[in-house]
């Protein structure tokens, strides 16, 4: 009956009886607990019923009393002839006969004539008396505040036959009457009151720390409109009442829970032990079924976690139905993952096209060997692969791969591991120390004797490598030392050099600069710095260029040939861009709004010239700050132009159309800009400081500077002369005819506000600067 998997899960399955059997229970137990819990809310409302009686017992005396005081035709005259002593001594008489708490004459309008207590004035009575009077004109029953104590009081009109005076006749609600009600319903009780000065608990049954927990819950107790409220952490069930017509005095009774819960209790605990009874056999009847399958299920998952952890196992014993299936199964897959296993292995630790070592492994048998052994690492690459490889294709240069790892392979001496870490790079760890001599005769080995579509080919290969002593660095840093090694090969003319120290921390500043410069650009760590241009024939300034600066909160101040440098490699050229345009235009507006007409120049990067999107960014960004693009320059340089001539130029002249003014910056350091100057649609050339800052004393400097500035004027172009530092480096640039300068010599790069200050100091003191030229 149980051979089958599916027999033995329909028996597991009755398990589900026992559920059914507690949701039962549970249910039961609910429907229990709100039965008592009702006999509860029964029992408040009957004592409730009680404690009114109680007081309308009272009640019903006090009227009676009151009202033969009130009929005695002695007080009667007493109160018509206002003997004072006569009527206070009918009033304690007739008060202590009835054990009265309180008893008082009041005249027709609420004045107080007479009362059997001395705290009472005309103040505390008269305003209760005209509140409960109200438009009454018999006899008044209610429960009243008076003096700060409360009583339950009647009031009775004297008559004479008219109203001449009003009796009262009153019992205090004290902690006596509490006792005597709890005596009677065998709960306790609370007087209390809920007014604008506060709550407070007059008197009650309860200990003093249950009074002072109850207070905060009034406001419920009262909202509940008489129905009974859990209180004090469900210690009571209580139930409110108002005692009074104002709502200002409230008896709140108390019913413990722990009554009403015992016999709750009493019958759980019994149903509990028979659930638990029933739980126990249910519990027991499905561990011998659940047993009885899951001993060859935990053969087979025995079996599989062999199979997992690689070892050789056992056959497994026979079983029958669903189970035996599966063991035979498992075994069959045993057999399949011991055919892939060998090949996953080797895909995992080489490399699929030259079956060299792959990455992962040689970082591996890196980290066994650098605690303890002389390390030689050695990076290689194929210089120019790219163009093999475009020039005779991939399978060419798949093939030239395969040959360069059996070339590897056959080194002398052989390295301990060769490997290819990706694409033309292959790594070679040897357990020696590697000499200069020695890097260049294993290089002699990897040069020639190639053979590609029939053809023989030589090859050039960089090599940077890194000698480790034992323990000194880990796998990770070692390999990427030895990258750094390798960039610095590439630009050696014997394509070899080893590792030095300090250039670990250079690669790790140009990488925090590139990885802080996005940030730094979004939380303006970076600012402009305006350096001024001098017009010589006007002697006046009306333009300016725009110079970024970055501090960084670690690196301190970061030259910007470096950051910009860095970016220009790293593709992230374009944010510097678009927040220098950003910066600069905003400026720009603000100076424009105080009638300041100031042109600023922007440096512009080779790739920027080659965005077709960039004049519509420039454009957009004027018409958000309303300005002509006339307030506006750009500069480029001569190697940006270089990049793509006909692109830059097609970018230049839609950018001149705008009306933007374009310099060509750093003139003459290029190469072969001379065939295109004619073609730039620029309007001025900028003649690099390289040439100025010497001229006054150097020939050379002087006449490339004469003639370029010749040259510039022909072709119809200004010409800005960068870097002048002193007097008579001026005087020169005046004879040769130079436009405009900037330089050192009339103000460093400055931030827009020291900027204003100093064209407003160069406005009124320009001459100073030129007379010192006349007159020396």
């Amino acid at each position: 009956m149980f051979d089958s998997l599916r027999s033995r899960l329909v028996v597991s399955l009755l398990s589900l009886l026992t559920i059914l059997a507690l949701a039962s229970g549970l249910a039961t137990l609910n429907t229990m607990k709100k039965d008592s819990e009702q006999q509860a809310q029964q029992v408040l409302k009957v004592a409730t019923n009680v404690f009114l009686q109680a007081l309308d017992t009272r009640a019903s005396q006090l009227t009676s009393s009151v009202s033969i005081l009130a009929s005695d035709f002695g007080f009667r005259r007493a109160v018509a002839t206002a003997e004072q002593e006569t009527i206070l001594s009918v009033l304690e008489n007739h008060g202590s006969r009835v054990n009265a708490d309180l008893v008082l004459l009041l005249s027709p309008a609420g004045d107080l004539l007479a009362s059997t207590s001395a705290e009472l004035n005309n103040d505390d009575v008269k305003p209760v008396f005209l509140q409960s009077k109200g438009k009454q004109s018999g006899t008044v029953n209610d429960i009243l505040v008076l003096a700060g104590h409360s009583y339950q009081f009647v009031l009775v009109p004297v008559k004479a036959p008219q109203t001449i005076a009003w009796v009262g006749m009153g019992f205090t609600l004290n902690q006596q009457l509490a006792q005597q009600i709890k005596g009677i319903t065998d709960l306790d009780i609370s007087f209390t009151t809920n007014s604008d000065r506060g709550n407070q608990t007059l008197h009650s049954t309860l200990d003093l720390h249950t009074q002072q927990s109850l207070l905060p819950l009034l406001p419920s107790l009262i909202e509940t409109r008489q129905q009974p409220f859990s209180t004090n952490d469900d210690q009571f069930l209580s139930l409110a009442l108002p005692l009074d017509k104002q709502h200002l005095l409230w008896a709140v009774l108390h019913y413990p829970s722990s009554r009403w819960q015992e016999s709750y209790q009493e019958i759980r605990q019994q149903l509990l032990a028979i659930f638990g009874l029933s739980l126990t056999l249910a519990l027991i009847l499905a561990f011998v079924i659940a047993r009885s399958i899951t001993q060859p299920l935990r053969l087979l998952s025995n079996f599989a976690s062999q199979i997992g952890q690689g070892h050789t196992t056992a056959a497994l014993p026979a079983a029958k139905g669903e189970i035996g299936l599966l063991g035979h199964t498992l075994q069959k897959m045993q057999q399949d993952i011991r055919s892939r296993e060998a090949e996953l292995l080797y895909q995992a630790e080489h490399d699929s096209l030259t079956g060299l070592k792959n990455r992962g492994a040689a970082e591996r048998k890196l980290a066994d060997l650098l605690p303890s052994t002389d390390v030689g690492l050695l990076l290689l690459n194929i210089k120019n692969f790219r163009h093999i490889n475009d020039a005779l294709g991939f399978a060419n240069g798949d093939s030239l791969l395969q040959q360069m790892a059996q070339r590897l392979q056959q080194l002398s001496p052989p390295p301990v591991l060769a490997a290819r870490l990706g694409g033309d790079e292959f790594l070679l760890l040897y357990n020696q120390h590697f000499s200069a001599a020695q890097l260049e005769q294993l290089k002699q080995q990897l040069h020639s004797g190639y053979l590609l579509a029939d053809s023989a080919l030589s090859l050039k290969v960089s090599i940077g490598a890194y000698n480790i002593s034992p323990g000194s660095v880990h796998a990770n840093d070692a390999i990427r030392r030895l990258d750094i090694a390798l960039n610095h090969a590439k630009d050696q003319p014997g394509l070899v050099a080893f590792y030095q120290q300090g250039q670990d921390e250079s690669h790790q500043r140009e990488l925090t600069i590139l990885r802080d410069l996005p940030a730094a650009l979004q939380q303006n760590q970076l600012f402009v710095v305006y350096q001024p241009k001098v017009d010589l024939q006007q002697q006046s300034c009306c333009s300016a260029e725009a110079l970024i600066r970055w501090v960084h909160p670690e690196l301190g101040f970061v030259p910007p040939d470096e950051f910009i440098q860095l970016a220009e490699h790293a593709g992230t050229i374009a944010l510097v861009t678009e927040w220098m345009l950003s910066t600069v235009i905003a400026q720009l507006s603000v100076w424009y709004r105080q009638n300041k007409t100031i042109k600023v120049a922007v440096n512009l990067s080779a790739h920027d010239l080659t965005n077709p999107q960039l004049p519509d960014d420039i454009a957009a960004l004027l018409k958000l700050h309303h300005l002509p693009a006339s307030v506006l320059a750009l500069e480029v340089t001569e190697g940006a132009v270089m990049q793509d001539p006909k692109q830059v130029i097609q970018i230049l002249t839609r950018l001149r159309n705008m009306g933007i003014e374009l310099a060509i910056d750093d003139f003459g350091t290029g190469q072969s800009s001379l065939a295109y100057l004619k073609q730039l649609p620029v309007h001025e050339v900028k003649i690099d400081r390289a040439f100025i800052k010497d001229i006054e004393h150097n020939q050379d400097d002087a006449l490339i500077v004469s003639a370029t500035t010749q040259l510039a004027h022909s072709l119809g172009l200004k010409v800005t002369a960068e870097g002048l530092e002193n007097l008579a480096g001026l005087a020169k640039l005046q004879q040769y005819q130079c436009d405009t300068v900037q330089g050192y010599f009339f103000s460093k790069p400055l931030t827009s506000e020291l900027f204003s200050e100093w064209l407003q100091q160069f406005s009124e003191k320009s001459p100073e600067w030129f007379e010192q030229e006349s007159t020396s």
